[in-house]
């Protein structure tokens, strides 16, 4: 598979996805539903930390498409949903911890929607993930 990058030039480039993002001859995707810090037992590693919680899913979503042979080179777009109390602060802070994160992936991913809602399925949520693989 063969990932190209594209900028625009009225936009600024991040590091933390492309504005356009061409992929080709890619056989198979690989979804990663959404995912929260909310494990099996209804625990929450990172209560009212929205950032600990990036941290906590990016680690699980990793283990998730590790599982089928997929690595961060594979991550073709990300989706991101947080809840309105999480702060323009901590929104840096969160997009901080997904550059470290993709700080090695040679072509970086297309960013999907980042949407700030109400709140999520369960309280302790305040950030949720998913990603799209293809190889």
């Amino acid at each position: 598979m063969k990932k190209t990058g594209y900028e625009h030039e009225n936009l600024k480039v991040t590091p933390w996805f492309h504005w356009g993002l061409n992929v080709e001859d890619a056989r198979e995707f690989f979804f990663v539903t959404g995912q929260c810090d909310f494990d099996k037992n209804g625990v929450t590693k990172c209560m009212n930390d929205p950032v600990g919680q990036t941290r906590v899913i990016l680690e699980q979503i990793e283990q998730t498409y590790t599982q089928a042979g997929y690595k961060r080179n594979n991550i073709i777009g990300i989706n991101w949903c947080v809840t309105k109390g999480v702060t323009e602060e901590q929104t840096a802070e969160i997009l901080a911890v997904w550059a470290e994160f993709i700080k090695d992936v040679e072509v970086k991913p297309a960013g999907g929607i980042w949407k700030r809602i109400e709140g999520l399925i369960h309280p302790n949520m305040l950030v949720e993930l998913e990603l799209t693989l293809g190889r």
